[in-house]
C-alpha cells in the first residue's frame, strides 16, 4: 500500500516514491456549429453553454476537498471558464499554459470539402498514419509531440504535489497516449467526454528520478457517470449535426 502524509498532502509509495498525482480535466459543453448549421467563426473564443455550466458546477461539487498544489489551463475561455468553475473558492491562481491547447485545425476553415466520414466524425482515428491532420491543420502526431514535450516539462517542475489541468479532448488523448505508451492510437481508441476527469499518478525516486506512471482513473464524468447517454465521441456527434444541416 501508499502512504499519505496528510500533513503535507503528499503520498509515498511502498518503495518510497515521492507519488505526484495530475487531476486532468477537459472543459464542459460548447457549440461549434450556430443555430443556422454553421461553423462558428473563432473556435477558439467559445464560451462554455448553458449543458457545459452546469456540467463544471456538478465536477465542482464531485471535485470539493480535493487539495490541489498548482492549477492550470490552456488560456482558452472554455478551459478558464471550467476551470475557474471547479477550483471554487480554492486560494490557487489559474495559471495559463499554453502548450496544451487542443490540436489546430487549418485557421478558417469550415466544413466544406471533408468527408462527413473520415475526416469528421472519425478523424482521430487517422491519427497514426504518418501524415495525417486534423481539418488540414496540425499533424497528429506533431501534435502529440508538442503535448508530450509539455508533459516532460511539468514533470521536471517540483513546485506541485497535485495539479490540476484544465485542458481538451485532444489534448486529454494525447497525455494518456503518452502516459499508457499507446501513443497516437490513444486519438481513437481513449475517449474524452465533455468536462471529464482523469487521474494519473507519477512515482518519482530519491533523485527525482520518474520510475512509474500510473492511470487511476479515465473519463469520470459527474453528469452521466456510467455513459447512459453517450454513445458516440464528440466529433461524430459533431459530424451528425453537420449532416443534418446539409440535408
Amino acid at each position: 500500500m501508499s502512504e499519505i502524509d496528510h500533513a503535507k498532502n503528499r503520498r509515498v509509495a511502498i518503495d518510497g516514491a515521492s507519488r505526484r498525482r495530475l487531476y486532468l480535466f477537459r472543459h464542459g459543453a460548447v457549440d461549434y456549429i450556430d443555430e443556422n448549421g454553421n461553423w462558428v467563426a473563432d473556435p477558439d473564443s467559445v464560451n462554455l453553454n448553458t449543458r457545459g455550466r452546469a456540467q463544471a458546477a456538478g465536477m465542482a461539487e464531485l471535485f470539493a476537498g480535493i487539495h490541489v498544489d498548482k492549477a492550470l489551463c490552456t488560456g482558452l475561455p472554455r478551459t478558464q471558464q471550467t476551470g475557474k468553475t471547479i477550483m471554487g473558492d480554492r486560494e490557487i491562481e489559474l495559471e495559463v499554459f499554453a502548450e496544451l491547447e487542443e490540436i489546430r485545425p487549418l485557421k478558417g476553415e469550415t466544413a466544406g470539402g471533408y468527408d462527413i466520414y473520415t475526416d469528421i466524425a472519425f478523424s482521430h482515428w487517422r491519427a497514426p498514419q504518418e501524415d495525417s491532420r486534423f481539418l488540414r491543420g496540425e499533424r497528429y502526431r506533431d501534435f502529440y509531440a508538442r503535448v508530450s514535450t509539455a508533459m516532460e516539462s511539468l514533470l521536471v517542475d517540483e513546485s506541485w504535489h497535485n495539479l490540476a489541468v484544465f485542458a481538451h479532448g485532444g489534448t486529454n488523448a494525447a497525455v494518456l497516449g503518452w502516459a499508457t505508451g499507446v501513443g497516437l492510437e490513444a486519438f481513437g481508441l481513449l475517449d474524452q467526454s465533455m468536462c471529464c476527469l482523469n487521474i494519473i499518478d507519477f512515482d518519482f525516486d530519491e533523485k527525482s528520478r520518474l520510475v512509474r506512471k500510473t492511470v487511476r482513473a479515465m473519463n469520470i464524468t459527474a453528469d452521466d457517470p456510467v455513459m447512459r447517454n453517450r454513445h458516440a465521441s464528440d466529433m461524430e456527434m459533431l459530424a451528425r449535426r453537420i449532416q443534418k444541416w446539409q440535408r
